[in-house]
């Protein structure tokens, strides 16, 4: 737990001093969006199909302060860094997802993590379609809130 307080606390650190790409909208609709799918996916994943466990088995409160803070934040991260270019966006989406794995290995390591049916080569899986989605997220944002401005 102590590792992912510290990590929460980091990522936290690093959008709060970054220099920003992203507008505040941007970054509350991606806030509340990372939020809601690491909880939803999360709920399915470890409480439904029972393929992981975070803490320990079952609801773990630590586990759901840590995903509030942490998730939004390294989706801010990920969006505000995400270079346009397509060729530079693949490698991006390749270095991004080798440091997800590396640190969803440590989480397991210091006991944050258990896997039960799960993978890390799912979880590779999973960090390169998000990301993905996170570009076509933030794509529609910038093409809808235009939208919105001009029509109020």
């Amino acid at each position: 737990m102590l590792f992912m307080t510290i990590a929460s606390i980091v990522v936290n650190l690093i959008v709060w001093f970054m220099p920003k790409r992203l507008t505040l909208k941007e970054m509350y609709c991606t806030w509340l969006l990372m939020v809601f799918l690491t909880r939803t996916s999360d709920q399915l994943l470890d409480l439904v199909l029972h393929l992981y466990d975070q803490l320990g088995p079952g609801i773990q409160w630590q586990a759901v302060v840590i995903q509030t803070i942490f998730s939004g934040a390294v989706g801010i991260l990920i969006l505000n860094f995400m270079p346009k270019n397509r060729l530079k966006f693949f490698a991006y989406t390749i270095g991004c997802m080798l440091l997800a794995v590396v640190f969803e290995w440590i989480t397991i390591r210091v006991d944050y993590l258990t896997y039960n049916n799960w993978s890390l080569w799912y979880s590779a899986v999973v960090y390169i379609l998000g990301i993905i989605f996170l570009r076509c997220h933030l794509s529609f944002l910038r093409r809808n809130i235009k939208d919105v401005i001009k029509k109020g």
